[in-house]
């Protein structure tokens, strides 16, 4: 019964990590993004899609358009953390659902790695709005799709402001604390059958 005791817990201890480590991996490309928020814009995962994809496509053609040649490098000299490492490049997204062809780029990018292990993912939205440098970004908050309802997400790429970080951390201890409930009832059950 001892060998089994210690199989049995041995297991739920790796299976315990991986999902722990699973529940904080930063999330790249949007397959779960719900929608994000840049200042009073919102945009949808078609809205965040629809600007990456014509941002990696025009970086794999070798063509920017507009006056600021977009897509271009973001330098990102303010640090902001991303899902995923650079380099990177930045892309406008439109409050007004078009797709950006070259006239004003308004204040929110997208940022996507254009080869991310041979894939060109999205990584983040930044906004000029509320950035306490002039021409200075702010990451936006984004929220993702969590068993079919929306969550502030605290993935590197969601934390903006003060007041965003602590609603998006909110979201991401209550996703850390589900799955830990759902793993210690899992324990508990185990250790119930090996009680008998």
């Amino acid at each position: 019964m001892r060998g089994l005791t210690t199989a049995l817990t041995w297991a739920l201890f790796t299976l315990s990590s991986l999902a722990a480590a699973d529940a904080l991996q930063p999330r790249q490309g949007t397959a779960s993004l719900n929608q994000v928020t840049c200042g009073s814009n919102k945009y949808s995962r078609v809205d965040v899609d629809a600007a990456v994809a014509e941002g990696c496509r025009l970086h794999a053609a070798g063509k920017q358009i507009g006056r600021q040649n977009y897509p271009h490098t973001f330098k990102n000299f303010e640090g902001l953390p991303f899902a995923a490492a650079g380099p990177y490049q930045e892309f406008p997204i439109l409050s007004s659902g078009a797709v950006y062809t070259g006239n004003s780029p308004g204040p929110d990018r997208v940022v996507f790695n254009p080869n991310l292990n041979g894939q060109c993912l999205y990584v983040g939205t930044i906004t000029h709005t509320n950035a306490p440098t002039t021409n200075g970004f702010v990451l936006c908050v984004e929220s993702y799709l969590a068993g079919g309802s929306s969550t502030a997400s605290a993935t590197p790429s969601s934390t903006s402001t003060a007041a965003a970080g602590a609603t998006s951390a909110a979201g991401e201890d209550g996703a850390v604390r589900l799955a830990g409930e759902g793993l210690m009832a899992v324990v508990g059950a185990v250790a119930g059958l090996l009680v008998l």
